[in-house]
């Protein structure tokens, strides 16, 4: 009587997380090194546009000249400086989002599965932030130097950039609804 007659079925196979596994202390590594990261391409764009603007001395920096060498000295616009300014920091910011998205590309897609992986995201969100930083500056030279033109391109770019984010989120959201109801077109 201890024998069971009822027909046994096997358990479900257990899912495996296809999410790979990763230290807390890694994480915050990686939060500390993002922000190290913003913090030196923030310093790094200073002293760039220190090191190589012709116009630093006149609009940048606060030394003063003597009045000795005013007169040999050339003398710049404050659109010149701004126009420098934007120009070495255009320099330094699209090489390394290029840069970025090579190393990002090899090791997401190439080496799909390995640890490298979470490393490359503060260099990822770094170059992001440049992006960010070198488009904000950009829109303040154009609304600055040129209003109306500004103006214009300013809200073009944020039509374009809304309407492409709204675009975004309802492709996603419309990919969602479709895997929980996929009677859904």
């Amino acid at each position: 009587m201890t024998e069971n007659i009822l027909p046994q079925t096997p358990a479900p196979p257990r899912k495996k997380s296809k999410k790979a596994k990763v230290s807390w202390v890694a994480v915050l590594l990686v939060i500390i090194l993002t922000m190290v990261l913003v913090g030196f391409g923030e310093r790094f764009m200073f002293d760039l546009n220190r090191w190589f603007n012709p116009a630093y001395s006149q609009y940048g920096g606060r030394a003063t000249v003597s009045s000795i060498y005013e007169a040999t000295q050339t003398t710049y616009d404050l659109e010149s400086y701004e126009l420098y300014r934007l120009g070495i920091h255009t320099a330094f910011a699209i090489p390394v989002l290029l840069a970025t998205f090579l190393v990002y590309y090899i090791v997401n897609y190439k080496k799909p599965w390995s640890p490298k992986r979470l490393i490359v995201w503060p260099y990822f969100i770094f170059s992001i932030w440049m992006m960010i930083h070198l488009v904000f500056e950009t829109f303040y030279f154009l609304i600055r130097q040129y209003k109306t033109l500004g103006i214009y391109v300013v809200l073009i770019l944020l039509v374009a950039l809304f309407t492409w984010l709204a675009l975004f989120i309802q492709k996603k959201h419309y990919e969602k609804r479709q895997q929980q109801d996929p009677q859904i077109e």
